[in-house]
C-alpha cells in the first residue's frame, strides 16, 4: 500500500505528458506563425480589390454629379446676369429663364420681366406675372413684393376695385414682410386721397398709427396729404385772383378820379406832364413801384434807387398802353387787370390771374441816334483831273 501511495504522489509531481499549452512565449509565437500572410492576401485580395474599386466608382460618380450640378448652376447664373445686362431683350431673356427653371430663382426672372411689363405701362401682362411670381417665391421675403406690384399694376391699369382689394389682403396677411404690409396701407391711403375719401384716408392713418414701425409711411402719407391740399389750391387759384381782382378793380372804376380806357385799363393821373409822348418804338426812362391788390411789394426802382431802361413795347400790355397815353414828367398810378398783365401763367411772386397796381413816372425818352445825311441825288458831280506826268510842261502839253 505504501508503494500505491508513493506511485500515486510521483504521478501527481509528474509533468503531464499531453501536449497542452497555456500560452506561447514570444520566440514561440515567432516559429509558430499562427497565419501565412501570403496565404491570407492570396484569400482576401479579390475582396478587399472589390471594395476599393466601389469606394473609387462612388467618389468618381459623386464627383461627376457635384461637377455636372456645378456646371448646371453656373450656366443658370451666368442666364440670369445675361438678362440683366442686356436692356433690349430683358424681358424675353427673364420669361425664358422662369419657363427654364421651376425654383425661387425663376421667381426671380418672372418679377423682373413683371417690372419691365409695368414700366412700359402693360399693366395687364405685369399683374398676371407679378402674380405667378409670388406663387413661386412662396415663403421668399420677395414675394409680398410681387403681390404689392401686381395691386399696384390693378390700380394703374383703372381697375381699382380689384387693385384696393388686394392691397387690403395684403395689408391683413400676417405671413408677409411687416414693410410689405405698411407699403399696403400707405398706398390705400394715397388712393384714399385721389378718390377725395377722407374717411378711407382717417381710417388707414390711424392703421399705420398702431404700428410703432409705419413712422415713415405716416410721414410720406402726410406729405402727400398735405400736397393734395396745395394742388386743389393751386388750381382753383386763377378763379380765386379772378374774382378778387375783379372786386377791387370795381371800386376803383367807382372813384371820380379814376379813369377806364376801352381795354379795362384804370389809371388816376398823380402828376401831369409836359413833354412828349413816346411811342410804341421808343425807349423810355421810369420810375416805378408795383404792389399786389393787397399791398405787398413785387418790384420797385424806387426802392433799388435806379431807373429803368426799356421800350415801351416790350413791356406788358397794360403798360404799353399806359405809357403811350403820359407825356414826359406825368406819374400815373395804373390798376392793370389780369387780362393785362402777366394773365394765367403769372411771373415769380405773381400769382395767376393777379390784378397788378403800379406807380409809374415817365422820366424821359432816349433820342433816337441821327441818321448820317445822303448827298444829293441832283448834284453834279465834277470829274477829277488826271494829274500831268513830270517834266511835260504846258507848252508841249498844248501841242
Amino acid at each position: 500500500m505504501a508503494n500505491n501511495e508513493k506511485d500515486e504522489d510521483q504521478k501527481d509531481n509528474e509533468a503531464p505528458t499531453e501536449d497542452h499549452n497555456d500560452g506561447l512565449s514570444a520566440e514561440e509565437a515567432v516559429q509558430a506563425r499562427p497565419y501565412d500572410e501570403v496565404e491570407v492576401w492570396k484569400k482576401s485580395k479579390n475582396t478587399l480589390l472589390t471594395v476599393l474599386g466601389a469606394i473609387a466608382l462612388g467618389v468618381a460618380v459623386s464627383s461627376y454629379l457635384q461637377s455636372n450640378e456645378n456646371e448646371k448652376s453656373a450656366e443658370r447664373s451666368l442666364r440670369f446676369l445675361r438678362a440683366n445686362l442686356n436692356e433690349v431683350t430683358a424681358e424675353e431673356s427673364f420669361l425664358s429663364f422662369a419657363d427654364d427653371y421651376d425654383d425661387k430663382l425663376g421667381g426671380v426672372a418672372q418679377y423682373r420681366a413683371a417690372s419691365i411689363q409695368y414700366d412700359e405701362g402693360r399693366y395687364d401682362e405685369a399683374v398676371e406675372n407679378f402674380n405667378l411670381a409670388a406663387n413661386r417665391l412662396a415663403e421668399d421675403p420677395l414675394r409680398g413684393r410681387a403681390l404689392v406690384g401686381a395691386a399696384v399694376a390693378l390700380l394703374e391699369g383703372e381697375k381699382l376695385d380689384e387693385g384696393k382689394a388686394a392691397l387690403q389682403k395684403i395689408a391683413e396677411d400676417t405671413t408677409l414682410l411687416s414693410t410689405d404690409r405698411r407699403d399696403a396701407r400707405f398706398l390705400l391711403g394715397i388712393q384714399a386721397i385721389a378718390d377725395k375719401d377722407d374717411v378711407g384716408y382717417k381710417l388707414q392713418r390711424e392703421k399705420l398709427a398702431d404700428d410703432t414701425g409705419a413712422s415713415q409711411q405716416i410721414a410720406r402719407l402726410e406729405e402727400v396729404k398735405r400736397l393734395q391740399g396745395l394742388l386743389a389750391l393751386a388750381k382753383s387759384l386763377p378763379e380765386i385772383n379772378l374774382s378778387k381782382g375783379a372786386k377791387f378793380l370795381s371800386k376803383q372804376r367807382d372813384r371820380k378820379k379814376v379813369k377806364e380806357t376801352e381795354s379795362g385799363l384804370l389809371y388816376e393821373v398823380l402828376k401831369k406832364g409836359t413833354g412828349k409822348t413816346p411811342a410804341v418804338d421808343d425807349e423810355v426812362q421810369v420810375h416805378y413801384h408795383g404792389t399786389l391788390i393787397d399791398g405787398e411789394v413785387f418790384d420797385s426802382s424806387k426802392d433799388r434807387g435806379e431807373p429803368a431802361t426799356f421800350k415801351v413795347g416790350q413791356v406788358i400790355s397794360g403798360w404799353t398802353e399806359a405809357l403811350q397815353l403820359m407825356n414826359v414828367g406825368a406819374k400815373w398810378k395804373l390798376f392793370i387787370p389780369a387780362n393785362l398783365a402777366y394773365g394765367e401763367r403769372g411771373n415769380n411772386g405773381i400769382g395767376p390771374n393777379e390784378a397788378l397796381v403800379f406807380e409809374v413816372e415817365l422820366l424821359g425818352i432816349t433820342p433816337k441816334p441821327e441818321e448820317p445825311a445822303l448827298p444829293d441825288a441832283n448834284e453834279t458831280l465834277q470829274p477829277a483831273v488826271a494829274p500831268k506826268p513830270d517834266g511835260v510842261s504846258e507848252v508841249n502839253s498844248s501841242k
